[in-house]
């Protein structure tokens, strides 16, 4: 296989070639360009910081950019002295290709586990809310506002009758209205828990009662509701309640009090 001809660029030894390749910099340092190296490095390490504390916002997007492109510019000057003389289109494809690589060996896998793990950005009625992506159900207290996993639903018709009301599968975000074993009861213009007056949410029915069950808890969903036709609000009222009442494998987040010195308005 020939495998003894694969070598190191000339210049790095093979300890340098590797952290090359997950130092940004480190290959412009390397090759005696020492300046730019450290300007490259100092973007970098200037930017983490700034993409934690501001995640979600428009700085924080931009400072992911320029980690991003400061370590594919690292890695490109490195793959640029191991192959030599290249022709301007070749040149642009390493140059696509080492941006590529490292979005997609480094950083994707990276930022799925941060959301996943860590803390997930979340955007409600234009503002960014940062939420811890575990949640543990004994917690949930009445008032949380938290996320949970829907699958989609709909019923009606779209075209003649009372018209289609659909909800789509996704991320459901709202307040926790009651716990398990909690009696709910709906009236005209509002809506009690355990003898509680509440003033009724948007398309909530105004008649009926539950008692919620052992891992059930009542959570009014704040979403999108595509409806298409003369829709009824008795049609829209009965397919929230069938998405409205989630148990606690379906809970995937609750906000952070305060994401890095931030105080947490929640909308």
């Amino acid at each position: 296989m020939h495998l003894e001809k694969i070598h190191s660029p000339a210049g790095f030894n093979t300890g340098e070639t590797v952290l090359s390749l997950f130092i940004p910099g480190l290959s412009f340092i390397v090759l005696g360009r020492r300046t730019l190296g450290l300007v490259v490095l100092g973007i970098y390490v200037l930017s983490v910081p700034v993409y934690f504390i501001r995640l979600g916002f428009a700085e924080g997007n931009f400072a992911y950019g320029l980690m991003l492109a400061a370590h594919a510019t690292s890695v490109f000057y490195l793959m640029s002295h191991w192959l030599g003389e290249m022709e301007l289109p070749v040149k642009l494809g390493v140059a696509f290709g080492s941006l590529l690589g490292v979005w997609l060996v480094l950083y994707l896998p990276a930022v799925s586990w941060f959301q996943n793990h860590v803390a997930l950005p979340l955007l409600v009625r234009g503002q960014v809310v940062v939420m811890r992506p575990h949640l543990v159900a004994a917690d949930v207290r009445h008032g949380d506002r938290i996320m949970f996993n829907l699958d989609e639903r709909q019923t009606g018709q779209a075209h003649g009758g009372e018209g289609m009301v659909m909800i789509r599968a996704g991320v459901g975000w709202g307040p926790v209205l009651a716990l398990p074993g909690d009696r709910v009861v709906f009236s005209t213009n509002t809506f009690s828990v355990n003898g509680t007056l509440q003033t009724n949410l948007a398309h909530m029915p105004i008649s009926g009662e539950a008692v919620l069950p052992t891992n059930r808890w009542f959570v009014w969903p704040e979403f999108a509701i595509n409806s298409h036709g003369n829709v009824s609000e008795a049609n829209i009222s009965a397919l929230i309640m069938q998405k409205a009442t989630i148990t606690s494998t379906q809970m995937t987040g609750k906000p952070y009090p305060s994401w890095f010195w931030r105080k947490q308005k929640i909308p």
